[in-house]
């Protein structure tokens, strides 16, 4: 892609004061033309702390994190569109990494791996340990993928791609960015997932945030499934799937390798429960 296309970045957010500044202070390192922030309704600090920042737009009151983010690409006006969570961050240099896998028409987007911003904390840990594993059974030996979940936590699109499918589905409260990924396959586009590139996210922190989290994802993914006739799970050998739990998990630690089996259980659970009240 041409290095003079313009950057525009999308923040969707909602009290996020703990973490919008160090988001907005990685995006504005990527060098971006303008930072569209699409809030739902904030009551602490966020809004206080993104105004301060130079190319900032504010977009309030917009309910919903589908209705948040199509809000924000159809109010920029960059060729190029940049979603990131406000709860995550990107090194200097992340977005010219995404940018140099856009240069074939096919390609409608990139994304980058997910990292943990907070893992000090278990929980997070534990979160970061599942995507790890994703992640080692998805790329094996590649360094690019296509992008199979989580595409605008960061994320690069193309506008034109966006425009060709309309955007995003706004009756969808959780699964957006799955149903945004479905569309645009259904399109003919492939979006990418780089090996290379990370963004830095803060993993929920307790374990009620955690189930909670597993719950909304299993309501959104019902909506997708009934929509797309898809599969419920992604088809696993048990017995691979424990050895590498178990080899991942020796590196991670001995408390991470103890609890993890207790986490997917709840979390598991709480998604089945989203799952089921979803139809």
């Amino acid at each position: 892609m041409s290095q003079t296309e313009k950057l525009s970045a999308v923040v969707p957010s909602l009290n996020n004061e703990r973490t919008i500044a160090r988001c907005l202070e990685s995006v504005l390192s990527n060098n971006p033309d303008e930072i569209v922030v699409v809030d739902g309704g904030s009551n602490d600090k966020t809004l206080e702390i993104a105004s301060d920042f130079p190319k900032v737009t504010i977009v309030r009151e917009v309910r919903g994190i589908a209705r948040a983010k199509d809000v924000g690409w159809r109010t920029s006006r960059g060729e190029l569109v940049l979603f990131i969570d406000a709860d995550a961050y990107i090194a200097r240099g992340t977005v010219n990494t995404l940018r140099e896998h856009l240069s074939s028409t096919e390609i409608a987007g990139v994304s980058c791996r997910v990292a943990c911003a907070n893992a000090d904390k278990l929980l997070p840990r534990l979160r970061d340990f599942d995507f790890h594993l994703t992640y080692e059974e998805e790329f094996k030996d590649s360094h690019v993928i296509d992008c199979v979940v989580d595409p605008t936590i960061c994320g690069l699109f193309k506008r034109k791609a966006l425009e060709d499918v309309d955007g995003f589905d706004l009756e969808y409260p959780y699964a957006e960015d799955l149903k945004l990924l479905h569309k645009l396959r259904n399109r003919g586009y492939r979006i990418l997932m780089v090996h290379e590139a990370e963004v830095y996210h803060y993993h929920r922190e307790s374990w009620r945030e955690v189930c909670r989290q597993a719950y909304h994802h299993g309501i959104g993914r019902r909506m997708l499934i009934d929509q797309t006739r898809g599969r419920f799970y992604s088809r696993k050998n048990p017995i691979k799937f424990a050895i590498l739990v178990l080899r991942n998990g020796l590196k991670a630690g001995l408390l991470v390798l103890l609890i993890y089996p207790f986490y997917r259980v709840f979390t598991e659970a709480a998604f089945f429960i989203g799952y089921t009240i979803g139809k």
